[in-house]
């Protein structure tokens, strides 16, 4: 129980990461707030975790409206009275020719993974200044912050941007008790890539030749980093960009 009596706020808790992220940190002895756009899986969730005797809260949240963001925060502590952990996991993926690229293409993309995890950040940051203990912020960003792909422009740009934005938040906010870390994942079998592995249409097979491990993640190799940065034991842990990849980002052989 690493996390007994903490309040956490999970971004795109729907599915995928976001979902393995605030169930753990629910067993972990959390309560939590889980957002997202897609209320009916949102609700399901909240609803398995009460049912297995955790606290959980199900918002709407869109993390493009900085509103949004902060009226979730606010109906947090209005709830609960604090808020000790923030996940801005909330994102989406995008691959198509650069020379073709349209600004709202390039746009949806760069407000939901930049702009959505500074909203974010700056709305938990806020409150947990206000706090005597602080808090703790987690951005889940990805090895494609780190590495580049082709036909992934506004994705890569975004995640890099959301890797230096944590680091720099970390440095201003360090005095202020609150911490910011980053995890950045590689290929993991969320429902999404699950199905687009089922339509034939995600080279698997090079995915895991390329990878040393020569495995693509689970969702469970996520959730035990999450908790670790979260909790007590990673207190003079701050500005980290954590990558969990099975060893793609080390990798620069033939």
């Amino acid at each position: 129980m690493k996390l007994r009596n903490k309040i956490a706020l999970v971004t795109g808790a729907s599915k995928g990461i976001g979902k393995g992220i605030a169930i753990r940190y629910a067993q972990e002895g959390a309560t939590v707030v889980l957002g997202s756009r897609s209320m009916d899986l949102l609700s399901a969730i909240a609803e398995e975790i009460r049912g297995a005797g955790g606290q959980a809260l199900a918002l709407s949240l869109n993390v493009r409206k900085l509103e949004s963001v902060q009226q979730v925060v606010d109906e947090t502590v209005e709830q609960y009275g604090r808020l000790d952990i923030m996940v801005n996991n909330a994102g989406i993926s995008m691959a198509h020719p650069s020379e073709d690229l349209s600004p709202e293409d390039w746009a949806r993309a760069v407000e939901t993974d930049l702009f959505g995890v500074f909203y974010g950040c700056q709305a938990a940051a806020r409150q947990m200044i206000k706090q005597s203990e602080g808090g703790c912020i987690i951005n889940i960003t990805s090895v494609y912050g780190i590495v580049a792909a082709p036909m992934r422009a506004a994705y890569c740009a975004s995640k890099a941007g959301a890797n230096m934005l944590t680091k720099v938040l970390a440095i201003e906010w360090a005095d202020k008790n609150i911490r910011v870390n980053a995890i950045a994942p590689g290929y993991i079998r969320t429902e999404l890539v699950q199905g687009v592995i089922d339509k034939g249409m995600l080279p698997v097979g090079a995915i895991e030749r390329r990878t040393p491990q020569r495995r693509i993640g689970e969702v469970e190799d996520i959730l035990g980093a999450a908790v670790y940065l979260a909790s007590n034991e990673a207190s003079f842990v701050t500005g980290s960009i954590l990558t969990i990849d099975g060893g793609w980002t080390a990798y620069g052989y033939l």
